[in-house]
């Protein structure tokens, strides 16, 4: 039997509780059994978060791929026309139909779009990135990162060159 501890109040306690105090809270099953599948249930309820939070990283870093791309060709194309990056992107077939949107007599509507999915696909790359360690040590590490986020949105900084890659003709 798990106990539910998600009164306002316990809510509030917990997010300033150590994980141990955490677990003595939510561990209340009186039998071995119950301990037993109390145990069960959080392995299987942590091993679909962890997968979650991965799907959520994994998105997120390939829609920040993208954009970041987008974004540094909206603003640079014409600062850099003959550098490899520009060239590319003139050319890439995946971004052809985005480059041509950005073209358009919409290009700023595109543009801002682009610039709005790249600012949240970093900061949700920074909140599904957990490290698995120590918990105690990870939970005050994962807060941190969470907080620097927060306080970097939007990052719309495309400072560097794209990374060239292999046109899929």
């Amino acid at each position: 039997m798990v106990t539910s501890i998600h009164t306002p109040s316990a809510t509030k306690r917990a997010s300033k509780t150590p994980a141990i105090e955490l677990k003595r809270q939510v561990s209340m099953s009186s039998t071995r059994k119950e301990l037993e599948d109390e145990v069960l249930f959080l392995r299987s309820q942590n091993k679909l978060l962890k997968s979650a939070l991965g799907a959520i990283k994994d998105t997120a870093t390939a829609k920040l791929s993208k954009t970041y791309e987008l974004v540094w060709y909206a603003r640079n194309r014409t600062r850099f026309p003959t550098h490899d990056a520009s060239k590319w992107l003139d050319h890439s077939k995946e971004h052809k139909s985005d480059i041509e949107k950005l073209r358009s007599i919409d290009g700023d509507f595109y543009h801002g779009f682009n610039s709005g999915v790249l600012a949240a696909s970093r900061m949700f790359r920074e909140h599904a990135d957990l490290d698995f360690g120590s918990m105690q040590e990870a939970a005050f590490a994962h807060k941190e990162k969470i907080e620097d986020s927060k306080s970097s949105f939007p990052d719309l900084s495309v400072n560097e060159f794209p990374a060239v890659r292999g046109q899929r003709n």
